[in-house]
């Protein structure tokens, strides 16, 4: 019988992996179900925590191109359906693997706009952002996409937001010559299925409805 352990708050920008390390414990998420007061409870199956060394860095070549992104993306669940968008083919390292909709935030531009630009141009949906609920960082250092250099070292920062969609059409790319290959409306059980950006992995347990971790 599964046992309880605890209950924490999860505020606002913080990551559950890392509310669950301070109390000693690590998980994989379980399931999002909505809390008697209309919360998202996010429960995890857990266990004592392994202490290990921290990752050596990847060292930057010399004469790499140093690159920081910011991004913003949304979930959006509706009647049992995720809102993604597929890589276009051609994107280095990621052609093919769907997402969520979302994409780098432009200078100036609040994130919350960010999200509402992205998520029309990569699904032609009109959504309204809401919480902020994770921030995701990727880092790698690697081949230089844009062939202008022989390396690059790229950190990506994700800023991850809910958001609901109140007149849902049917998902179509508007954006012309973009990142995005294809956008669909996708049954939360068939997600697993596909070929997952790591971006959805790590955002599943805010998938509201969303049963089991897509591995």
């Amino acid at each position: 019988m599964a046992q309880h352990v605890g209950r924490w708050p999860l505020l606002q920008g913080r990551d559950p992996v890392d509310v669950l390390a301070e109390h000693g414990l690590a998980g994989e998420p379980l399931r999002a179900v909505r809390g008697p007061a209309d919360e998202v409870e996010l429960h995890y199956e857990v266990a004592p925590r392994e202490v290990v060394a921290a990752p050596t860095p990847t060292p930057t070549p010399p004469g790499a191109r140093r690159t920081q992104r910011l991004g913003a993306y949304a979930v959006v669940v509706d009647e049992g359906r995720l809102l993604m968008s597929q890589l276009a083919d051609w994107v280095p390292g990621g052609g093919g693997l769907w997402t969520l909709p979302g994409g780098g935030i432009e200078p100036g531009e609040e994130p919350l706009s960010g999200v509402v630009r992205e998520v029309h141009e990569e699904t032609g949906q009109t959504a309204i952002a809401g919480n902020l609920v994770q921030v995701q960082s990727a880092h790698r250092v690697g081949p230089d996409a844009s062939g202008g250099r022989s390396h690059e070292d790229f950190h990506a920062v994700r800023l991850i937001h809910l958001a609901t969609c109140p007149l849902p059409t049917p998902a179509r790319v508007v954006e012309v010559g973009g990142s995005t290959g294809a956008a669909a409306w996708v049954p939360l059980g068939q997600v697993p299925g596909l070929q997952l950006g790591d971006m959805v992995r790590r955002a599943w347990p805010f998938v509201a409805g969303g049963e089991s971790y897509p591995v």
